[in-house]
């Protein structure tokens, strides 16, 4: 998809933690709305490193935090309403 090549890019040029934060964000791509704790047991990341990678997806406008709450059980979505808005572009 596009958009996840799109935003593999943007996250590859943000330089720090590029490692964590793409295996979160390859993560995302089939399970769109998860945990930081389902992410952290499914990565094998550590907890401050979930939470650093979430924090950059978030800067990015990448994923959102739709509980209100950021704690470790507060579910983060992956935004794909640009996809849908778009159409399905699978170049």
């Amino acid at each position: 998809m596009v958009l996840f090549k799109t935003d593999r890019e943007r996250i590859s040029a943000q330089g720090k933690r590029v490692g964590s934060v793409l295996r979160v964000h390859d993560f995302l791509q089939q399970n769109p709305l998860v945990t930081a704790n389902r992410l952290g047991q499914q990565t094998l990341l550590s907890a401050p490193t979930v939470n650093l990678a979430l924090a950059d997806l978030e800067k990015l406008g990448i994923v959102a935090e739709i509980t209100g709450r950021k704690t470790r059980a507060s579910v983060w979505v992956q935004r794909l309403s640009s996809y849908f808005e778009r159409g399905n572009d699978s170049t």
